[in-house]
């Protein structure tokens, strides 16, 4: 009788379960450089931005 319950709870516990569960989607190494870059490359616009409006040399006197 247990043995029996047993097999009824893994058969109704297999067929909860998907077929075909969809692909989790993971990052790609070229969207992951991609973004590092960009963030990189706006940083350096900004500090030169910044280092521009100290520089002594171009300010108008």
């Amino acid at each position: 009788m247990r043995c029996a319950l047993l097999v009824l709870c893994a058969v109704l516990l297999a067929a909860c379960q998907p077929a075909n569960p969809p692909p989790t989607p993971l990052p790609t190494k070229e969207k992951t450089i991609d973004k590092v870059n960009a963030d990189i490359d706006a940083a350096m616009k900004k500090a030169e931005a910044i280092r521009d409006i100290d520089d002594p040399m171009k300010k108008e006197y």
